[in-house]
């Protein structure tokens, strides 16, 4: 009897652990095209992207004083009220020695409230320029949450920023 004891055990703890998870969605990916990882809770992106000049890329590069964005298409997740979803926007980047050379709580504040047929996207641009070098790297971590819902959505990528070619 021991045995089954042991199996039974498990098993329970298994199905304990699923019921507390129940609606709750979760998840990691690291595009390695891009160079973006992205994780989510209960805000699901189907397809990450990093777009400069109107066009998808899959490296790093920036030129000093040219912007890129980061988008997050075909989002799933968000709470909506009355047709409306509400969302809010953060934007930190750090510099090789871990400085923040910039912080923004929220870039979408005051403007953070959308129809729900507009919220598919979630996408932020990023300017580059002073305080920022060339031939540096970069951290960036862009953050999307959910202001009617507990949903968040993180990307974290790292830029080089060029001379001009």
């Amino acid at each position: 009897m021991p045995t089954r004891s042991r199996l039974i055990a498990p098993i329970f703890l298994m199905l304990t652990l699923i019921g507390c998870e129940a609606g709750l969605s979760y998840g990691i990916k690291k595009d390695m095209g891009n160079g973006i990882t992205t994780t989510w809770t209960n805000l699901e992106p189907q397809e990450v992207l990093r777009v400069m000049n109107n066009e998808t890329v899959s490296h790093n590069q920036v030129v000093l004083g040219e912007s890129f964005a980061v988008i997050n298409r075909g989002v799933s997740g968000l709470v909506v009220k009355d047709g409306k979803v509400s969302v809010g926007c953060s934007l930190t980047i750090t510099d090789s020695s871990g400085k923040k050379i910039l912080a923004v709580d929220d870039l979408f504040k005051d403007n953070d409230v959308l129809d729900k047929d507009k919220a598919g996207e979630l996408k932020c641009t990023i300017n580059t320029g002073k305080p920022m070098d060339w031939q540096q790297e970069y951290d960036i971590v862009v953050t999307f949450w959910d202001k009617y819902g507990k949903g968040k959505l993180e990307n974290r990528l790292t830029t080089y920023i060029e001379d001009i070619p």
